[in-house]
């Protein structure tokens, strides 16, 4: 068989995002080469370039590749039965092999698509789903992470979204889940640390404005984690600064006390008076001194007719002396006179 009836035989697969072809449900029929248009030998040279060319394709699978090789080992009626049917049987199983794959890096819709080609387990089946299935069930996939993003993101992640919604393409949803979303967050992330700064602390708006200068990842860490230990630096400022009020409210409270406590010993303290004593002589002036803290009588009062009241034991008893000394004046006088 010549190159060309060979290369046209070929289906290319293709893993994920080019569509990948599986083998034909039976292989075309090839002749044999005619006897007098190329001898043995160079048939079988022509077969090994050809199984070669199979196995350096782009997409060639390792079983193409491993029967391949096998092929060109065993000779050439080996290398013409891989051309005329191994080489259908290879690629089957590599095209099976690609399905699941598929299914495991995929979400939910497409691997359900994928088990359903490889339980039929026809050629037909597998196919379908690498040229067609697979990329219908990723649509769905992705319209389904493209609303998870956007529940959980703020009004610009919101609006990516539902522009990539809207236009309902492989290209466009794919772009706005690879790149799109992150953009979007980085300016909801923008205007979520601007509003903390305004009404943030010292400590927050420091760190917060530190994050805005600085990388997208700079400005999600200061969100997810910056303004909290910011917000307890504020807090424990604020804390100290109310102690230090305190502190000092207490030091004004106690000058005034000192002050009231100085009033008072000065009114209560040691001092002098000065009264009268009338007897039989006269009156005589008399100076009471306070004793134990006990303020003397008023000047100008007069002892109690009985003694007692605020006039002080010794103040009486100088009273008495005075009596004594005038009474005997007064007898002296008389003796004269007589």
């Amino acid at each position: 068989m010549s190159a060309l009836v060979a290369s046209a035989a070929l289906a290319p697969a293709v893993l994920l995002a080019s569509p990948a072809f599986a083998a034909d449900a039976k292989a075309p029929a090839v002749s044999a080469p005619d006897a007098g248009s190329k001898t043995a030998d160079e048939q079988a040279v022509a077969d090994r370039e050809e199984i070669l060319r199979l196995m350096e394709a782009k997409g060639a699978g390792s079983s193409v590749k491993e029967r391949g090789t096998k092929a060109i080992d065993g000779g050439p009626a080996a290398m013409r039965k891989f051309i005329e049917e191994g080489q259908y049987e290879a690629r089957f199983e590599d095209d099976r092999v690609r399905v699941a794959q598929i299914a495991s890096v995929g979400g939910r819709s497409v691997g359900e698509a994928a088990r359903r080609a490889l339980n039929v387990g026809t050629r037909e089946s597998v196919k379908e789903f690498l040229e067609v299935g697979q990329f219908k069930a990723r649509l769905d996939d992705y319209r389904v992470e493209t609303l998870r993003i956007m529940h959980k993101g703020g009004p610009s992640v919101h609006e990516a979204g539902s522009a990539a919604l809207n236009a309902n393409t492989l290209d466009a949803l794919e772009q706005f889940i690879k790149v799109g979303q992150f953009k979007a967050r980085n300016v909801d992330n923008r205007v979520a640390v601007t509003t903390l700064i305004n009404d943030g602390g010292p400590k927050v708006r420091a760190a917060g404005i530190k994050a805005l200068l600085g990388t997208p990842e700079d400005v999600q860490a200061f969100l997810d984690k910056g303004q909290f230990e910011a917000r307890k630096l504020d807090e424990a400022d604020a804390a100290a600064a109310k102690d230090k009020d305190k502190d000092k409210g207490k030091g004004k409270d106690s000058g005034k006390k000192d002050e009231a406590d100085a009033s008072k010993g000065t009114a209560t303290g040691t001092g002098k008076g000065t009264g009268t004593v009338t007897t039989d002589a006269g009156s005589k002036p008399v100076t009471a001194v306070a004793v134990d803290g006990q303020a003397p009588a008023s000047a100008g009062s007069s002892l109690a007719s009985t003694g007692a009241g605020s006039a002080l034991p010794w103040a009486a008893g100088g009273t008495a002396v005075a009596l004594a000394g005038g009474a005997g004046l007064v007898v002296a006088a008389r003796r004269r006179r007589v």
